[in-house]
């Protein structure tokens, strides 16, 4: 397993304790319409409690996700903090999955996404920026594989607070360019922008033709605009 996502992972988890813990566990998450902090937290222990005991069916499914959730219905928030806690040590010795790989790739990314989620329902916290860039990183290599199957043109992802990303050909002449922060990028591709806030980041010629080609599974941009 990477030791890189499993550590960042793991890192993610005591922050997310921290935050939920000094936090109103019934705040509504506005980037999970329909669901509070507590069903978030839910979610993410029934996410680790899956993995470990191998229920990866539908992984990332409405029904899956929404199977969590009932299964913390009526436990505290310290219930599933302890449960998610406990399967945190189970799922650190996890081999690789035969499907989908390496199970700490998935599960931090899904975390570090919800992480900004509960910030932006408690306000107390950030992600940090290094948790950012890794998430970023396999984000991006999923959007290229989207761009790619579309057939849109190379594009250029330049964010001055970390580095730049070719999605396309590197240093293709006529390569269209999008800036914007890491933040913005990484909460863009997990589905927490609009198409109309990333048609307003800082782009050298039309952006539609990347913004109609969505976004890789379960992800697609929000109905309305969302700040966090």
């Amino acid at each position: 397993m990477s030791s890189d996502h499993l550590a960042a992972y793991l890192a993610v988890r005591d922050r997310i304790e921290a935050a939920v813990r000094h936090g109103d566990e019934s705040a509504e998450v506005p980037a999970c319409p329909g669901w509070r902090v507590r069903d978030v937290v839910a979610h993410l222990a029934g996410l680790c409690e899956d993995w470990v005991t191998h229920r990866t069916d539908g992984y990332a499914s409405d029904g899956w996700t929404a199977a969590q959730v009932a299964r913390s219905s009526g436990r505290s928030v310290e219930e599933m903090l302890t449960r998610w806690r406990d399967a945190a040590a189970s799922f650190a010795s996890l081999g690789d999955d035969p499907v989908m790989g390496q199970p700490a790739v998935w599960a931090f990314g899904d975390a570090v996404c919800h992480e900004a989620d509960i910030y932006g329902a408690v306000a107390n916290g950030h992600v940090p920026h290094d948790a950012i860039v890794l998430g970023l990183s396999g984000l991006i290599r999923r959007w290229r594989d989207r761009l790619a199957h579309k057939g849109t043109p190379t594009l250029l992802l330049r964010a001055a607070d970390a580095r730049d990303w070719w999605l396309g050909m590197p240093n293709h002449p006529e390569a269209v360019t999008v800036e914007a922060s890491a933040y913005e990028f990484f909460r863009a591709l997990v589905g927490r922008r609009s198409e109309a806030q990333v048609r307003a980041w800082a782009w050298s010629s039309d952006p539609g033709p990347f913004v109609q080609a969505g976004l890789p599974y379960p992800f697609r941009w929000t109905r309305q605009d969302l700040v966090d």
